[in-house]
This record gives structure tokens, C-alpha cells and sequence, in this order.
């Protein structure tokens, strides 16, 4: 409905797309190089969480690690 918030749904914890990177990574034998984003469009927002969900999000599902563990 109009004026109806979108709720917020996230895993049940912190990941960086870094991390989920490495996991997928390692799974394929395939060596992961992180850069530095610290002159990235936006840095300073995620450095300090803007991309995070909000205190009222719904945290569910697995981890990516658990989720990776159940793939072919």
C-alpha cells in the first residue's frame, strides 16, 4: 500500500562482498586480491555502515559460508 515502508531483510550477520569473495573463491581454487576502496564513490558511507540494514531489519537465512556449503 502507498506509504507503506519496505521492510528490511538481511543475513544474520556482517559480510563484506570481500569476504563472500574469498569463501567463493577458495571453493573454486581461485585466488581472490582485494583492492583498496577507499577512493571509491561512497567509501566513507560504507566504512561507516550507511549500507548496512537498520536496526528494525528482519535478520534471517543462513551465512554465505552455510549457504556455500550446500552448493554442487
Amino acid at each position: 500500500a502507498p506509504g507503506t515502508p519496505i521492510p528490511e531483510i538481511a543475513g544474520p550477520g556482517k559480510e563484506t562482498m570481500a569476504q563472500a569473495a574469498r569463501l567463493l573463491g577458495a571453493r573454486r581454487g581461485i585466488t581472490v586480491v582485494g583492492v583498496d576502496g577507499s577512493g571509491m564513490p561512497d567509501a566513507e558511507l560504507a566504512a561507516g555502515g550507511a549500507f548496512l540494514p537498520g536496526p528494525h531489519a528482519k535478520l534471517a537465512g543462513p551465512t554465505f559460508q552455510e549457504w556455500l556449503d550446500t552448493q554442487p
